[in-house]
């Protein structure tokens, strides 16, 4: 009895230490949003899912702020790759075999057979599966996503912990060699290096045998072994090989480039970045802005928009130093001109509907922020920062209905629930029953009484 318990002692202590680390990383969580580097993957990515058979639309791109490399998909067809993944895979290619590989876990509807696979399991044993409190902690880390991980975590809360760890981590096993099948067909299907499904993983090879707290969290969601790595190398080995294009290589150059100018430090990226290729010259002008040295950063930027003057992210940057230097109309116009060449981007319209409510008095302005405001909503109506702009010019153009109910959808998002309560409620006691107005706010009503 003495030994089980003092072994018992010892299981909770490493849950301690599990969670911790759960927390630790759930606590700095940080997604990123950028035109140029989500239309470079979804450009990558949407041949596949047609070889695939799977619908384009439906897939959304996650891009997390994370150093370490990993990459995950959850049910929904939502895929995270973190920046870490992006700036290490050193190719077009490396990522690519890592997108083709997370797109086989869909295919393959492997979240929802895991899930499948965790009621099975059930043996309700009293003592905690370390998985299962892993998943629980990391069911908290996006609300989105809650429901889908708290259901398998609940389920691996009853399990013993020798049965779950053995039964859960050969069923993923297992996922990683169809996955890695379904890959390499993709990428043959697509013309694109099958060989490349392998990139990551040779980077990877060996740190196994590190301590769960210095491994690249990719290790622990897609097991790796020598066995996987062998099956990789014999169903390529007769594989064509597809030569990377200038396209792809320039690409993933630049998103590279414009990854390290944002996250590393402005010392570091200009020591590693001197010579004079776009994305050297890139990461330059946007670690000058940082630093800040405006002159320096916008004769960066205007010396790359002299050789390349249509280029639409280049117009982008420069319209963002001038933004954050205070210069308000002159950031106005590189806006709007940036908008023209990528029509429809709410990643751009953001910052220009920003800056066109900075004038109160500038009715046409305001309108125009308005306008690019209302389909911003309708293409991605999870944007909070978008529903609190428009809430903004709704009043000051006078609307406090429509103000009331961009508040209450702004709120309803930040999960401020009494907030969202409150406004609609306003909209309510203030609109027509039945009206478009009135039914929307007694949704939201109804939304927040059902969590």
């Amino acid at each position: 009895m003495i030994t089980f318990l003092k072994n018992f002692i010892k299981y909770l202590l490493c849950i301690v230490v599990i969670c911790l680390l759960f927390l630790k990383n759930i606590a700095y969580t940080k997604y990123i949003r950028d035109t140029e580097i989500e239309n470079t993957l979804y450009a990558w990515t949407k041949p596949i899912l047609k070889i695939a058979g799977l619908e384009e639309n439906n897939l959304k791109i996650h891009i997390v702020a994370d150093k370490r490399i990993n990459a995950f998909v959850t049910n929904g067809q939502n895929m995270f790759l973190n920046t870490g993944l992006i700036i290490k895979s050193g190719s077009a290619s490396g990522l690519i075999g890592v997108i083709a590989h997370e797109i086989g876990h869909i295919k393959a509807g492997h979240i929802i057979k895991m899930k499948q696979t965790a009621r099975k399991l059930k043996d309700n044993q009293f003592i905690t599966s370390l998985l299962g409190m892993g998943l629980l902690i990391a069911a908290t880390a996006n609300d989105n996503f809650k429901n889908d991980r708290m259901e398998i975590a609940q389920t691996a809360l009853s399990i013993g912990p020798s049965i779950a760890t053995k039964s859960f981590f050969s069923f993923s096993r297992s996922n990683e060699y169809v996955a890695d099948t379904l890959a390499i067909d993709f990428l043959k299907g697509v013309k694109r290096n099958p060989k490349s499904l392998s990139i990551i993983l040779e980077k990877l090879y060996g740190q196994e045998l590190l301590l769960i707290e210095r491994q690249d969290p990719f290790l622990r969601t897609h097991p790796l072994s020598k066995a996987r790595m062998d099956l990789i190398k014999q169903k390529t080995a007769s594989a064509d090989n597809y030569s990377e294009s200038e396209f792809d290589k320039t690409s993933y150059a630049r998103i590279k480039a414009k990854l390290e100018g944002f996250l590393e430090s402005p010392g570091r990226t200009l020591l590693n970045n001197t010579n004079n290729s776009i994305s050297s010259r890139y990461a330059r002008a946007i670690a000058y802005f940082r630093m800040p040295l405006y002159k320096k950063s916008i004769e960066e930027i205007n010396s790359l928009l002299k050789d390349y003057p249509n280029d639409p992210f280049f117009i982008e940057l420069k319209a963002q130093i001038l933004s954050e230097n205070g210069k308000i109309k002159e950031a106005i116009k590189y806006y709007k001109e940036s908008l023209k060449k990528i029509p429809n981007s709410p990643l751009i319209m953001l910052p220009l509907c920003s800056l066109l409510l900075e004038d109160k008095k500038n009715l046409r302005d305001i309108k125009q922020a308005n306008n690019y405001l209302n389909f911003i909503v309708q293409k991605e109506p999870e944007n909070i920062f978008a529903w609190h702009l428009k809430g903004i010019s709704h009043n000051l153009l006078g609307e406090p209905i429509y103000a009331n109910l961009s508040a209450a959808e702004e709120f309803l998002r930040r999960r401020d629930f009494k907030s969202a309560k409150f406004f609609a409620e306003k909209v309510i006691s203030t609109t027509k029953k039945f009206s478009s107005e009135n039914l929307r706010a007694s949704d939201i009503i109804n939304l927040i009484s059902e969590i």
